[in-house]
């Protein structure tokens, strides 16, 4: 982000009668400028009407939103000089409970890569370039299909634990942050737009802690009408809320390719059964498999951009943080 500065003029000729005044710096300016760089990045966040599930996509593009509101935020306070040395210690805090976050939705997505290798040697198993596959790849397709179907939350249950506490703790620590006047120093700047940071960091790790994880015990914060993005983030933090509260898992491409997991396991068990003798059941076999592969594509493309994403965000904190250290 770049800072508004008034610009201190100075003449070649000295004055006898005046001296010249020191022209101070706007702040209300600068809060306003970070809340609409906010306004804007938040667009990207904005559901298609008809959305009924989230998407790999769609938290790709949150942890990039992140990344970039958290470079925003640096900028800001850094260019702030000795008054940040003031939030050193409580930025020291939260970036290590944000990148202890980046890790724990690392390894939820790393189940997700898991799932995909299950399936992905299930598409290998029945090629069907030449002929049917033989029983035992028939088999071996149905066995592999059963165990990601099969997958089971339990291993995860600590780590789900672990990174809700780690939303109530920012939670928390953002009552630290809250507003209390006018911004009318660099104290009051630098205090705004870590709380932004802070709130804006909540809402998307609560939103991956729900679909990743399974807890949809969502922390809500609500933003004060002081900030301009207050109504935005609101509303698109409410529609995403209410739709992934009813639901046990709603990722999208996650849905997509079990349930056409399910659809290729079930006439596996057919054609297995019979032999491979009826034709119609090898038909609906083979188009079943194809319509996995597609859907597989796209699950597979969503956890490698949103492994990007995350590595990158953690990056970015980790970069931040170390920068603060060398001050």
């Amino acid at each position: 982000m770049f800072i508004v500065e008034k610009a201190q003029l100075s003449s070649h000729f000295r004055s006898f009668t005046k001296k010249s005044k020191h022209v101070p710096r706007n702040y209300q300016l600068d809060a306003r400028s970070f809340d609409e760089k906010v306004i804007v990045l938040l667009k990207t966040l904005d559901l298609a009407p008809n959305s009924s599930e989230i998407s790999l996509s769609w938290m790709s593009t949150a942890v990039s939103f992140l990344s970039t509101v958290h470079s925003e935020a640096e900028d800001q306070i850094s260019n702030l000089k000795s008054e940040a040395d003031d939030y050193q210690a409580l930025y020291m805090e939260y970036s290590l409970k944000v990148l202890d976050l980046c890790n724990l939705i690392s390894s939820a997505v790393q189940r997700l890569t898991d799932r995909r290798l299950l399936m992905n040697f299930s598409l290998r198993l029945l090629n069907f370039t030449d002929q049917i596959p033989s029983p035992e790849k028939l088999n071996k397709a149905k066995d592999a299909l059963g165990r990601l179907l099969n997958d089971s939350q339990e291993s995860a249950k600590e780590k789900g634990r672990r990174a809700k506490d780690l939303m109530e703790e920012l939670a928390v620590l953002l009552v630290k942050l809250l507003p209390r006047s006018k911004t009318s120093s660099g104290r009051d700047l630098i205090r705004r737009t870590f709380y932004a940071l802070g709130v804006l960091t909540v809402f998307v790790g609560s939103v991956f802690v729900a679909v990743l994880y399974g807890d949809f015990d969502v922390i809500e914060l609500r933003v004060p009408a002081e900030f301009l993005w207050a109504d935005s983030v609101n509303g698109v933090r409410t529609r995403i809320f209410d739709l992934i509260k009813p639901k046990q898992n709603g990722l999208l491409e996650l849905g997509n390719v079990t349930s056409q997991a399910v659809v290729v396991r079930d006439l596996l068990q057919v054609v297995v059964s019979d032999g491979g003798d009826n034709v119609d059941d090898r038909v609906r076999l083979e188009d079943g498999v194809k319509e996995l592969g597609t859907a597989a594509k796209k699950f597979s493309d969503g956890i490698d951009a949103l492994t990007n994403g995350v590595n990158g965000m953690f990056r970015t904190v980790l970069k931040t943080r170390n920068g603060r250290l060398d001050i």
